[in-house]
């Protein structure tokens, strides 16, 4: 009698993974109005109109809060490009609201209103129209002498600077959390390394680490400074490398704005990351006259002070994107913070673990391959949480921006969302055929190289896949949202 081959169950990882992806798509097609990105709702006058007489004064109002760096960041000009406003101000009584008043008695003719504003998401709104008095035929905008645009938020220099705040801000807290939740509980219940292999080993950790951990905390300081300037050029509509010579702007925008003000709140926060590292550095390593022995880790108090300014600074992040202008700002912004967080997490972890794949083995020769397979299945199973709550918080940030499913293939934001998407099957496969190898390193006593060096090539491929996703992201967050 022929036998027959039962169908082979899915694993718990398989399932989770596809729960979870089902579960987003199943939340993208039945997205939620969407609300986000300032844009201007109504005029008075509106765009085009034609006036018998004058108005006293240009009304803009918009969809969202809006701030105005200078008054004459906002003006009315005529045909031959005079002002003929009296400088533009945010309404005291409903920061939607832009207000400029119109010397009295304007002559017939076509006037043109120019306007650069910042929304609450720290977008740089530029906007012109016209309007006439009298019955004569409209002109040509006035555009001479306006400001320029700046560097464009989707360009090389809006997306380099969000992706190396991302890379700064996440590899601190990815590292953390790999040395916290992977390499610590590894390296000190394994019986795999002798004494000197197992000090090799943690000595080896341990430098590579702080080495990490200085590099990271002065680049995300750096990071910030970019993007200040990247953002303030923007602002002041001039380009680059003039907003850098410009100290002055550069010091409105700090002051002056909301996003000035997180990046100054973001800055003071990772200089004391900084400095709280450096007692945890010399605490670690002890006096040079009185050396410590090297450590898998520097305790639980010390790692959840670090973890919690460093999910402050996130949370500055996430303060000043869409989620604050999004439907209930605070569950959005908490989504952000966990999206941000967990991907901080698996991301760094898979850069880690390429690098422990490499390394370890040759620190420890006898027992470093055992060891390795050890901390591939640890991490296994803090990147299967972490990419599971990715995912959900993901599906929900994307629900609040979006306003119809046809967004996602109709607009530049819910493409950027379908290649996210679509990066994360490759990556979803690579991550389930290292579960199998995994599954089969517990059959042997010993990995060989070869099964290793495949483990460390995946990891590899998938954090390469994985930085995709961060560019697009960095991509993503300067792309105004479907429904708006």
């Amino acid at each position: 009698m022929r036998r027959t081959t039962p169908p082979r169950r899915l694993s718990v990882a398989e399932r989770t993974l596809a729960t979870a992806l089902l579960a987003m798509t199943g939340l993208l097609l039945f997205a939620a109005t969407a609300l986000g990105h300032a844009t201007l709702a109504n005029s008075t006058p509106s765009s085009d109109a034609r006036l018998s007489a004058a108005p006293p004064a240009v009304t803009l109002t918009f969809t969202e809060p809006v701030q105005l760096l200078e008054p004459d960041d906002a003006d009315v000009v005529d045909e031959e490009g005079t002002t003929v406003s009296k400088g533009g101000s945010i309404a005291a009584r409903d920061a939607r609201v832009l207000e400029m008043p119109l010397q009295p008695d304007l002559a017939d003719g076509t006037y043109t209103v120019r306007y650069r504003i910042i929304g609450a998401d720290s977008h740089v709104i530029p906007g012109v129209f016209v309007f006439g008095v009298g019955g004569g035929e409209l002109a040509e905008p006035y555009l001479e002498g306006s400001p320029e645009r700046g560097p464009s938020e989707t360009g090389i220099w809006g997306v380099s600077s969000r992706f190396l705040q991302l890379v700064g801000l996440g590899g601190l807290l990815g590292l953390l959390a790999f040395r916290w939740l992977v390499w610590a509980p590894v390296l000190n219940r394994t019986t795999v390394l002798d004494e000197g292999e197992r000090v090799a080993v943690l000595s080896w950790g341990r430098d590579a680490y702080w080495i990490g951990f200085g590099c990271l905390a002065v680049g995300a300081m750096l990071a910030e400074g970019y993007l200040l300037i990247v953002q303030s050029a923007g602002v002041l509509g001039v380009g680059v490398l003039p907003a850098l010579g410009d100290a002055n702007g550069v010091a409105q925008v700090l002051g002056g704005t909301d996003f000035g003000s997180l990046v100054q709140l973001r800055g003071a926060i990772l200089f004391g990351v900084f400095a709280l590292g450096t007692v945890l550095f010399l605490r670690e390593f002890g006096a040079s006259s009185d050396p410590k022995p090297p450590q898998a880790g520097y305790g639980r108090s010390g790692s959840a002070a670090l973890a919690v300014l460093l999910l402050a600074v996130m949370t500055g992040v996430a303060a000043q994107g869409h989620p604050r202008v999004a439907a209930v700002p605070a569950l959005q912004i908490s989504a952000q913070i966990a999206h941000l967080a967990v991907v901080a997490v698996w991301i760094s972890g898979l850069a880690l673990l390429a690098i422990v794949f490499l390394r370890v083995p040759a620190a420890a020769p006898r027992g470093g391959p055992v060891l390795s397979a050890q901390i591939l299945g640890r991490f296994s199973r803090v990147a299967l949480i972490a990419v599971g709550v990715a995912v959900a918080t993901g599906a929900l940030r994307s629900v609040s921006e979006l306003g119809d499913p046809a967004e996602l293939w109709e607009t530049g934001y819910g493409r950027s969302i379908l290649y996210k998407l679509l990066l994360l099957c490759p990556i979803g496969f690579l991550a389930l055929y290292n579960r199998r190898i995994i599954t089969a390193l517990r059959r042997v006593e010993r990995p060989n190289r070869a099964t290793l060096r495949r483990v460390r090539l995946l990891a590899t491929a998938e954090l390469g896949l994985s930085i995709a996703v961060v560019i697009i992201a960095s991509l993503l967050v300067a792309q105004p949202p479907g429904a708006s």
